[in-house]
């Protein structure tokens, strides 16, 4: 009995040896914001009392393990997994609306193919300077915790559908020919994140539809550069299905997006928009025109970098009455080496709905960024 349980060991660790030809890293992130605003309006009232300042530990602090590894028939291999990342939701079962980055790609010649829990087609390609920029606002969105926006209307998306999603999928990324590449990604379910209470995949509830299955993303792009000017071009569409909640039924997503970006020298600037019409909503209800756009200027000099965003969305409801939302920041951070950096961005926030004003505030939020 001994010998075989030493033999059954001895086969075990073979197996975990020749398995463990992979190299791996370990990588991190830590943050910390400390904030103030003053919020003259919360769903049309001054009278509110809300003071949200103080300090917060950020959102996107985790820990990450990459590896990389060959095929035997020359194929790249590469992945990532996170291993792990701040209790946002404060019951370790909800990822707080982040990417996991659980995926893992093999390439080649033909490109590459990467499947799991990872960024879509759009957020690959489109030029994204609300997300890339100094504090990586207003994108990261870190500094809506200092105030309460009205969650009574429908404004229409600042980023494409699915984008930022922890939803299963598949990405194939094209290699740059003379300029041009293109990548497509597949959801199969965009409501399945891993959470055993996203299982059947399906809404059950609600007035506007918030997952689609079979959900296409396909995007293109053209980069070139001439005399010190770069320029990047990218337009995609995505389709999805949607379905029926009781007796209504929903327009499937149905949305264009596309990019511009400019650089020269320390200086660049991007335009982007997204157009989803009445994708998600009720068929017939007169509700749609969801459309979001940004506007975003940057200059980095030595350490620091300087950078200005404007996001703005609009929707038409059920009444033909037009929700827009206005988010401006102007945002700046300085590098202080071995992978740590200081940020300092202001926000004004605004939001009308049928007319009226909804949410006016402006504030200040500096955050401590450590990579390690």
């Amino acid at each position: 009995m001994f010998n075989k349980i030493k033999l059954l060991s001895l086969l075990i660790c073979f197996m975990l040896t020749k398995i463990a030809f992979a190299e791996m890293t370990l990588s991190g992130y830590q943050e910390f914001t400390m904030g103030s605003a003053d919020q003259s309006l919360f769903k049309g009232s001054a009278n509110h009392g809300l003071d949200k300042a103080g300090l917060d530990n950020g959102q996107y602090t985790r820990i990450d393990a990459q590896y990389t590894s060959k095929l035997d028939n020359g194929l790249d291999i590469t992945g990532s997994l996170n291993v792990s990342n701040r209790d946002c939701a404060g019951d370790l079962v909800d990822n707080c609306e982040v990417t996991n980055m659980n995926f893992v790609t093999i390439s080649g010649n033909f490109g590459s193919i990467s499947v799991g829990e990872r960024f879509a087609a759009g957020a690959m390609m489109l030029s994204r300077m609300t997300a890339s920029g100094p504090t990586a606002e207003p994108d990261g969105a870190l500094y809506a915790s200092f105030y309460s926006a009205d969650d009574d209307n429908t404004y229409g998306g600042a980023n494409e559908a699915n984008y930022a999603a922890n939803n299963m999928k598949v990405l194939y990324a094209s290699n740059v020919i003379s300029g041009f590449s293109f990548a497509a990604s597949y959801t199969p379910n965009s409501s399945r994140t891993g959470l055993s209470s996203t299982n059947n995949g399906q809404q059950t509830t609600g007035s506007t539809w918030s997952s689609y299955n079979d959900l296409l993303s396909v995007f293109g792009k053209y980069s070139m550069e001439m005399d010190g000017i770069g320029l990047e071009l990218v337009y995609g569409q995505q389709t999805g299905n949607a379905g029926q909640v009781g007796t209504n039924a929903f327009n499937d997503l149905d949305e264009t997006a596309y990019s511009a970006k400019v650089t020269y020298g320390n200086f660049s600037a991007d335009y982007r928009k997204n157009e989803a019409g009445d994708s998600g909503q009720i068929k017939n209800n007169n509700a749609g025109g969801d459309e979001g756009t940004s506007i975003c200027g940057e200059y980095g000099m030595g350490n620091m970098r300087f950078n200005a965003c404007q996001v703005e969305t609009s929707f038409t409801d059920t009444s033909n009455q037009t929700n827009s939302s206005e988010t401006t920041t102007y945002a700046a951070d300085y590098s202080l080496g071995g992978g740590v950096t200081l940020g300092l961005v202001y926000f004004d926030v605004e939001q009308v709905a049928n007319g009226a004003d909804r949410t006016d505030v402006d504030g200040l939020m500096s955050i401590l960024m450590i990579g390690f």
